[in-house]
């Protein structure tokens, strides 16, 4: 939930990086998912390759280990190949959740949807079935479960609605029992979105089934309905985000208590250009300023949210015409207001993954000269915006010394209450977190650090150097 800080900023200077710090991995893998495994190691997992002209090739196994400071990457291998599979980081490794892992099943009927889930952790995949199967849902971990919403178990090409089958249910896998539980949903959909902040977890939008209509995608009514789950007090609520908020496909992340949900689709050839934000206790709406927009992804760094990329206007998708952007809407959670910046390229079919203060694409697609063109292309996004922002005059607060070689020790003026402190580095990896007045920085590297502290109804971050 939201908390109520005040923050006290003036101004400095100590250093300026750039944003964005690309690199390639060794295949053009489209359609892949992504996820960071620690600060500076990412994860990129299934697709297929797409040559120049939109050759479709096999589904892959492989993944690729990629390392953000050395901008080097090396292959690895999945146990399955899987063509947009869930993927999320709990506390026991990387989780990659079902996804395509054939063109067609025994019956060449349609896409062949895996029922099997492979864990990451140092170096190895393993491999489990799990009780559903599933494409192009959304997962979220949150106090040692991970919950799966909101994809297709079935799809038989594109013929009736009978011939495509949505998941029903919420379904939670405990990490230390390594056990599976289900919960029904509020309406049978799909290509719904989901969102945490490690407490909470809203499940939202969607294509529903409940109609029963003739077509697979304009003909499904679109819901606007949303499912919060608390994990503190392990209850579920349920609504609507009201009048014109229906869609599917919808982007959504959190940053610092807000919950935001941009863009999708409201049907098969019209995006949307709503912004529901919910901040823990009020919805509220706002508009991309660049008009309608199926956003393909999104990820938060820092006190930022990035949704990037996507189908801008009409969504004529496999019917020409494609409307393809690079622009990222950047929601700052300080001030509430959208900024923009860019991809180096317009993209979809990618996926993005935060950690800290980075931020990650994976490689997509896009349509220059009427053709698909295929990318191996990493990108990363640093946001180091907040280090120009951190109070240098510490109201209440005396640090000493500064800079520091071993100990930095904290004094607060007319207080005498509990504090707690949090130390950070630049990329924003909380390096420890104690209520100690004085705490050591001897094994740290030389550098500047970022102290966040609490005490009272107050929290100020403050930097230290580390000489």
């Amino acid at each position: 939930m939201k908390k109520s800080l005040l923050l006290l900023f003036v101004s400095f200077n100590i250093f300026c990086y750039s944003q964005w710090n690309n690199g390639n991995i060794a295949l053009n893998q489209v359609r892949a998912n992504i996820e960071f495994i620690d600060s500076n190691n990412l994860l990129v997992a299934g697709g297929h390759s797409w040559s120049t002209g939109g050759t479709n090739v096999n589904i892959t196994s492989l993944a690729h280990l990629y390392n953000v400071a050395t901008k080097q990457s090396s292959i690895l291998a999945m146990n399955t190949p899987r063509l947009e599979p869930i993927m999320v980081r709990g506390d026991s490794g990387v989780y990659i959740i079902g996804g395509v892992s054939n063109w067609a099943d025994v019956n060449g009927n349609g896409w062949l949807f895996e029922n099997t889930m492979e864990v990451y952790k140092d170096g190895n995949f393993t491999q489990m079935t799990i009780p559903f199967s599933t494409f192009d849902g959304h997962a979220v971990a949150l106090n040692g479960k991970i919950i799966v919403a909101g994809g297709l178990k079935y799809w038989k090409w594109y013929q009736d609605a009978a011939d495509v089958v949505g998941e029903t249910s919420l379904w939670i896998y405990d990490e230390a029992t390594m056990v599976w539980s289900s919960i029904p949903t509020t309406d049978n959909r799909f290509y719904s979105s989901a969102v945490t902040d490690g407490n909470i977890a809203i499940f939202a939008g969607g294509l529903s089934m409940s109609d029963n209509p003739s077509s697979i995608l304009d003909g499904f009514s679109v819901s606007g309905a949303y499912e919060i789950y608390d994990s503190q007090t392990d209850n579920w609520t349920t609504g609507n985000l009201g009048p014109g908020s229906a869609r599917a496909k919808i982007s959504a992340c959190q940053c610092n208590g807000y919950f935001v949900f941009a863009g999708g689709s409201v049907a098969h050839d019209v995006g949307s250009p709503r912004i529901d934000i919910f901040d823990g206790t009020t919805w509220t709406t706002q508009n991309m300023a660049n008009g309608t927009r199926a956003v393909e992804a999104c990820a938060t760094a820092g006190d930022k949210i990035l949704f990037a990329g996507g189908i801008q206007h009409n969504l004529t998708y496999h019917h020409g015409g494609l409307n393809i952007t690079g622009r990222i809407d950047v929601f700052d959670s300080q001030t509430q207001t959208f900024s923009y910046t860019n991809l180096s390229r317009s993209l979809m079919d990618f996926r993005m993954a935060g950690y800290g203060r980075r931020a990650a694409a994976s490689p997509g697609v896009s349509f220059p000269g009427w053709q698909y063109t295929a990318y191996n292309e990493i990108q990363v996004y640093e946001d180091a915006s907040w280090i120009n922002s951190i109070n240098e005059n510490y109201s209440d607060i005396t640090l000493y010394p500064n800079p520091t070689k071993d100990n930095i020790s904290i004094s607060l003026q007319n207080f005498n209450g509990n504090i707690n402190t949090e130390v950070y580095d630049l990329i924003g990896n909380r390096l420890q977190s104690t209520n100690k007045t004085t705490i050591s920085l001897r094994d740290y590297a030389k550098g500047i650090y970022i102290l966040k502290v609490a005490y009272g109804d107050r929290v100020e971050e403050v930097k230290v150097i580390k000489e």
